[in-house]
């Protein structure tokens, strides 16, 4: 029955997610201060024509579109399922997955001398701090995930500690909220951790729901900030990236040479900052969870292998929030996979 299930599931997704691929754009969310080095950007400001009105409009329909599509009557009842049901399986394999990417992550950033991102590197002085604290990471994964969750959480706190503000703001989102979503779901990967929640006189199942719902707001809040400081701020060392991959740029292609590269920079950052906003406020659903797995996918594509060790983390929160986080029309009951509560 369940095996039955799965496969309408499968049969009719990619029909969905065909249209919209197809609609839509592969916008640049790579961290543009991976490719473009501080102090090279050039000062400019925003455009403010008939083309960046334009854009405005068309990338605020994307949040009326997936605020509506779930509330859609004309939508079949199976559609609108498949949309916001949450897919949960008692055997949480995918943050098994996460675990071993956090893992590989960091062992590649000690070997390369990074802290948590290709762009940062620690000062000689404190260098050997950021290799313990990775280092750690790394050990205490196999004593409890939880534990680790909390060590990278000290970990991008430390941020602030190690590099400038505005440079430490591009970052801590994304590991902050991992490192709360590894302590919460701790205790459904690890016995030691359960033994903990079970003394708390909690669930691990419930936690687990928190674990997600952490995941979900950390990324969009990573799309908002950086949507709204390293574009709708400070474009220019966007225009720089941009500049020097024109072929980002897709809107000559499609016959509108009028949207410049500048326009173009306004569209991504409009773009960050909106898909940022349907993740924090549960509005986004799984086209929009599945759209961004693709617009990362293609950016590494283009961009190579230094956007996809640095986008490893958000490659396997994208899978599990596909998979695991519902939308506005979210029910407890999953789509198959029954959840008993009184199961430990």
């Amino acid at each position: 029955m369940i095996r039955n299930q799965t496969t309408n599931i499968w049969r009719w997704l990619p029909i969905t997610l065909i249209p919209i691929a197809l609609c839509l754009s592969s916008n640049c969310f790579a961290h543009v201060r991976w490719f473009i080095a501080d102090g090279t950007n050039p000062e400019t400001t925003l455009p403010y024509d008939t083309v960046s009105l334009a854009i405005v409009f068309a990338t605020i329909s994307l949040l009326l579109f997936a605020t509506t599509v779930s509330y859609l009557p004309l939508l079949p009842n199976r559609l609108k399922t498949g949309l916001t049901r949450p897919v949960i399986s008692d055997y949480p394999w995918m943050w098994y997955l996460l675990i071993l990417v956090i893992n590989c992550y960091l062992a590649v950033n000690l070997l390369m001398g990074e802290f948590l991102a290709p762009n940062l590197y620690l000062s000689p002085q404190v260098a050997i701090y950021g290799v313990l604290i990775q280092a750690a990471a790394i050990v205490l994964m196999a004593v409890s995930v939880s534990l680790t969750g909390f060590a990278i959480v000290l970990t991008s706190l430390g941020l602030f500690v190690f590099f400038p503000f505005f440079i430490a703001l591009d970052y801590v989102f994304e590991f902050l909220f991992v490192g709360l979503a590894m302590i919460f779901i701790g205790p459904s990967l690890n016995n030691n951790d359960n033994k903990f929640c079970i003394s708390l006189g909690q669930h691990k199942k419930q936690w687990r729901s928190i674990a997600v719902n952490l995941i979900r707001i950390g990324l969009g809040l990573q799309l908002l900030e950086l949507g709204i400081h390293n574009k709708l701020m400070l474009p220019g060392m966007a225009l720089a990236f941009i500049d020097q991959n024109a072929y980002y740029n897709f809107f000559p292609l499609l016959n509108l040479p009028q949207v410049s590269n500048l326009h173009f920079v306004l569209f991504v950052g409009l773009s960050e900052a909106i898909l940022g906003l349907l993740l924090i406020t549960n509005l986004a659903n799984r086209l929009i969870y599945g759209l961004l797995l693709m617009i990362f996918m293609l950016t590494f594509l283009l961009s190579g292998t230094e956007e996809l060790v640095g986008h490893m983390p958000i490659f396997t929160v994208l899978l599990i929030l596909f998979l695991e986080a519902g939308g506005p029309l979210n029910v407890k009951q999953p789509m198959f996979g029954k959840i008993e509560k009184g199961k430990a």
